[in-house]
């Protein structure tokens, strides 16, 4: 085959290829298929059971929606964001929970101290607190994770100690509008807004209050402090509760503080005893003394009344003393006589001027006999 031969074959036109004709109906057709599709796909939306639907339109809130399936203007003319409303949720603050349950973990400082975390949970700390993780060691990882915790629970008390406070806020979407658009970070507010609130009641009270006999009033002073605030920037979150968890002095002088704490134990224990004697013994003094005073009263009353008697007595036989006072005077000698004779067990009888010193016999009135 010579040169020019080829050139002229290049120079040909390829053979043609039929293909079929498509009509501008049917591209029409295809058009609004994918339209009603897309549609359809993008107007169906569905709320779960336990939140409510905010739909907004070009981006403006249009309306709030119940859960169950519902339709919304399609193509991103309008958005549906649910919202947990009835789902209860947590903060916490000086620790994290890793897996909640029978076999529950928890990540704290003296976990990381333990070296019982993974480097997997300590990034998910430190991302969740919004700092951007970046390749590190695991040890660099623990020290990072520790800061941050430590900004949470370490706390001044307002007599100037050093407390740790690890604590959990509960709350509840109460309006799913105010929620999404009253505020740019909820989560965040939150944490910030609980920190306040926990630092300033924790700096107006002395750390037995903290640690010890003020943890139930520091709860509920917190939850209405902390509702109050959030209240006042109309997040719409509502404080189901505020819990500490613990609240203990630093670790390097813990041992000491616990030390101080068991005596003012055993001085607790010690007063609640003396208070139980004390209990116990003062009704039964009360008893005795007011049954003393009832019987000197009742003894008073029997001696006047005897007095009274005796007083009587005289009188009558006094105004017969007056009459005859011999007779009266013989009568009382020997009814006294008559009384006080039995008593004696020897008696003589001494006859005045007689013989042999006036001694005449020996009487034993007792027993009605005489001897000589």
């Amino acid at each position: 085959m010579e040169l020019r031969d080829i050139f002229n074959r290049m120079q040909q036109q390829p053979p043609r290829i039929n293909y079929p004709t498509v009509g501008w109906k049917w591209i029409v057709v295809a058009a609004v298929i994918v339209a009603v599709v897309g549609g359809l796909k993008t107007s169906v939306y569905t709320v779960p059971t336990d939140s409510a639907g905010v739909v907004q339109r070009f981006g403006r809130y249009n309306r709030t929606t119940e859960p169950g399936i519902h339709l919304k203007m399609p193509l991103g003319i309008e958005e549906a964001v649910p919202v947990p409303v009835k789902k209860v949720q947590k903060e916490e603050f000086g620790f994290r929970t890793l897996k909640a349950g029978v076999d529950t973990r928890y990540l704290g400082a003296e976990e990381i101290d333990a070296r019982r975390s993974n480097p997997e949970d300590l990034m998910r700390l430190i991302s969740e607190s919004g700092e951007r993780v970046s390749r590190s060691t695991t040890s660099e990882l623990a020290e990072r994770a520790k800061e941050i915790l430590r900004g949470e629970y370490v706390m001044l008390t307002g007599d100037l100690n050093i407390t740790d406070v690890e604590w959990i806020v509960q709350y509840l979407i109460k309006d799913a509008r105010s929620y999404l658009f009253n505020i740019r970070e909820p989560r965040q507010t939150i944490r910030d807004a609980s920190q306040a609130v926990m630092r300033q009641l924790i700096g107006n009270g002395s750390v037995d209050e903290a640690i010890t006999i003020g943890r139930i009033e520091y709860e509920v002073s917190a939850k209405e402090a902390l509702q109050k605030l959030l209240d006042e920037y109309e997040t719409g979150i509502h404080i189901v509760t505020v819990k500490l968890q613990s609240s203990n002095p630093p670790q390097k002088v813990r041992p000491a503080f616990n030390e101080v704490n068991k005596a003012l134990q055993q001085k607790e224990t010690r007063i609640n005893e003396a208070m139980k004697t004390y209990n116990e013994a003062v009704p039964k003094s009360k008893g005795e003394a007011k049954k003393a005073i009832e019987t000197a009263k009742g003894y008073a009353a029997e001696r006047v009344n005897e007095a009274l008697g005796d007083i009587a007595k005289f009188e009558k036989i006094y105004t017969e003393y007056i009459k005859a006072p011999d007779i009266t005077r013989q009568r009382m000698y020997l009814e006294t006589m008559s009384k006080v004779l039995p008593l004696i067990p020897e008696k003589w009888i001494i006859e005045q001027g007689g013989a042999e010193g006036g001694i005449l016999m020996k009487l034993d009135l007792v027993g009605n006999k005489s001897s000589d």
